[in-house]
């Protein structure tokens, strides 16, 4: 067998051993620490493991920059109207909110309980109410008078008349998202400076140089990036106090799952994904979704697909490469023509934050669609394709803050005389989720 290509550096090393901001070896260049540095971890045991919650967002690997204060998108509405809550006054039907109905569009209407079901065609209409005749010989009366659901099952026109005199126009709902800005900061003196482990590497470009690593300035660099990663799981959009402030916030995955379908507990049979397959049809129907889960959560998947022999997936979403699914941590199954892929997920289960949630707050997995969107531009008009979920980072020019390690003079110390170095951790970022529709959190 012949040697696999080793891994390279991205960053630049430096001609001499002096640490800058570009030579520091971080996390986002791989795990070389853990490689080829292992005393530097016999020096401290790490009794809780790593304590890193990254990860989810980074094996999506769908990250884009973005320039302005906002962003701004559309999404297509349903093509068809369904209105619920609606009254009746005889075969005067009023809405809760402005209907698109026309005259000679025939509906469907039902009860609350669908006990019973009577079809008309509308006669008349304004901007909340229409008119319209009952096609049975019983008439409107079995479906009451309030609570009902009418829907448009398609037209009909007599002989000899006139066609429709209004289009319907495509709708469109807005959403917003809003970056934060996220900082952390570490400070060491410049006598533990000397503790600095050096490596003489090549990068990718074929530089040779030294790079520098330093346990202090790794462990903050690894808690500013748990809070990244937090930030976009859990953060939301602000209310009350904070938003009076002027603290706008921003929409993280819990928040942008929730408004789509909250599901009650763990999949624990085929009755829930059955249940689960349903809610998606009524849905966008992606056929490709990724389930990100507690260890509890994906036990459970585990335990009634073992006891009711479900077929494995084609592992499509993987490129139909099984070995690669596995490297990454993921199983799956098929159900009705949907393929789901779980994976157990670090931060779910972390005891000092999400792990500790019980009852009713305990959020157990997220869904996730796997595809891409066509979206409006709302700002510049017209349409781009979209992936479902992915990281938004600010940039323009050379201005890049998708993570920014700033250090305030490595040689000199700082500008008040102390013997120390500060450096400072930024980023700007949110998370974009469009068709939010098709997320399901599962919680409770």
């Amino acid at each position: 067998m012949s040697l696999l290509t080793s891994p390279g550096i991205i960053l630049s090393p430096s001609a001499s051993k002096v640490p800058t901001g570009q030579n520091y070896l971080g996390s986002d260049d791989f795990d070389f620490a853990n490689q080829y540095l292992p005393e530097t971890e016999k020096k401290i045991f790490q009794r809780f493991g790593s304590q890193d919650v990254t990860g989810m967002l980074k094996l999506l690997g769908k990250e884009k920059s973005f320039a302005s204060d906002k962003l701004l998108w559309k999404e297509e509405a349903r093509l068809r109207q369904l209105s619920e809550g609606v009254t009746r006054a005889s075969n005067v039907f009023t809405t809760a909110e402005n209907h698109n109905y026309r005259v000679n569009e025939t509906i469907v209407v039902r009860n609350l309980d669908g006990s019973a079901v009577r079809q008309g065609k509308i006669t008349a209409v304004t901007d909340t109410t229409f008119t319209a005749l009952c096609g049975h010989a019983s008439g409107w009366t079995a479906i009451g008078t309030a609570d009902i659901v009418v829907f448009v099952d398609s037209n009909e026109f007599g002989k000899d008349t006139k066609g429709f005199t209004e289009s319907l126009d495509t709708k469109f709902e807005s959403f917003e998202q809003s970056p934060v800005i996220i900082k952390e900061m570490v400070k060491e003196s410049g006598s533990n400076l000397a503790q600095i482990t050096w490596l003489e590497v090549s990068n990718e470009a074929g530089q040779t140089g030294y790079v520098w690593y330093f346990k202090n300035f790794a462990d903050t660099e690894k808690r500013f990036l748990n809070a990244m990663e937090s930030k976009l799981i859990r953060g939301r959009r602000w209310a009350g106090d904070l938003l009076v402030a002027g603290n706008e916030g921003t929409e993280g995955l819990f928040e942008i799952a929730e408004q789509g379908n909250v599901f009650a507990g763990q999949i624990s049979d085929l009755n829930d994904v059955d249940e689960l397959c349903e809610r998606m049809d009524a849905q966008g129907g992606i056929s490709n979704n990724y389930l990100y889960g507690t260890t509890s959560f994906n036990a459970a998947i585990d335990d009634f697909l073992q006891a009711e022999n479900v077929t494995g997936l084609s592992w499509g979403a993987f490129d139909n490469n099984e070995k690669m699914a596995l490297n990454l941590e993921f199983k799956g199954f098929q159900r009705s023509g949907y393929e789901f892929s779980k994976s157990r997920w670090r931060m779910l289960t972390e005891p000092t934050s999400e792990g500790s949630m019980i009852g009713a707050s305990k959020i157990h997995a997220v869904m996730i669609p796997s595809g891409s969107k066509t979206l409006r531009d709302q700002v510049n008009g017209g349409t781009t394709t979209e992936p479902m979920l992915q990281v938004r980072y600010r940039a323009y020019g050379k201005e890049n803050r998708k993570m920014k390690m700033v250090p305030r003079s490595f040689e000199q110390g700082t500008t008040d005389g102390q013997d120390r170095i500060i450096v400072d951790f930024l980023s700007e970022r949110m998370l974009q989720g469009v068709a939010r529709n098709n997320f399901v959190l599962f919680r409770g």
